[in-house]
């Protein structure tokens, strides 16, 4: 078992985060569409494991929003990203997608290894 932290089930599919970076006018977007984006991440949370927005450090204006969704593949991740009301309305200027392993903090309740031992060869 984990020394510092209780050991907790890792998450039963792939995980991908996608970063979306605001485009010009996004402000003006983001007001209009605010309504459908909530409803459509309310809708989508067995698919978003943690949605919200970005901002730079210690600054106010937002740049851009964060997913970190459960999916079979990148492709099902962009496919349940895409029809959120923000990237159809074309807020966003980039959008990445990352496979991601979320593997201990707050919100997992803890960490998903037993020991290091069992990570080693896999953290390289």
């Amino acid at each position: 078992m984990a020394q510092y932290a209780p050991t907790v089930p890792r998450i039963d599919s792939e995980v991908f985060l996608v970063l979306c970076y605001d485009d010009e006018g996004s402000a003006e977007i983001r007001e209009r569409e605010l309504d459908g984006h909530l409803e459509y991440v309310e809708k989508h949370t067995d698919q978003y494991l943690v949605a919200g927005p970005l901002r730079e450090p210690g600054a106010e204006p937002l740049i851009g929003s964060f997913f970190l969704v459960a999916a079979g593949n990148a492709d099902e991740a962009r496919a349940v990203v895409s029809s959120d009301p923000y990237v159809k309305s074309g807020m966003y200027r980039e959008i990445i997608v990352h496979a991601a392993v979320p593997a201990g903090g707050r919100f997992m309740g803890g960490v998903i290894w037993e020991s290091a031992e069992a990570l080693r060869g896999k953290a390289s």
